[in-house]
């Protein structure tokens, strides 16, 4: 009975974390859709961004790598090129946000 508690802790304890975690993906999405990227894309168009940068941000990135990664992902994975983008700016704004978050 006394281990049922103890789980059910645990449980609730994990679901906190991952809303937590889910919450700060959504934040870290609007912000980057804020930017206006992409003219016409969906609120939900840079949750894969999201997550990948919250991960770096996890892990305590330096703001070089940062931008790096932003660079990559805006061309790569959103085909942007890199003169449609201020790569500098976005990588200052999601590192003021993760100060402040």
């Amino acid at each position: 009975m006394n281990n049922s508690i103890y789980l059910y802790k645990d449980i609730n304890e994990m679901n906190i974390i991952i809303n937590e975690r889910n919450a700060r993906i959504a934040r870290l999405e609007k912000l980057i859709y804020s930017m206006n990227l992409i003219g016409g894309a969906s609120k939900n168009s840079f949750n894969y961004l999201a997550e990948k940068l919250l991960q770096q941000l996890e892990n305590d990135i330096s703001s070089e790598k940062m931008k790096t990664i932003i660079e990559s992902e805006l061309v790569v994975a959103y085909g942007l090129y890199l003169n449609e983008f201020d790569s500098d700016k976005i990588t200052d704004d999601i590192m003021n946000w993760w100060k402040n978050d």
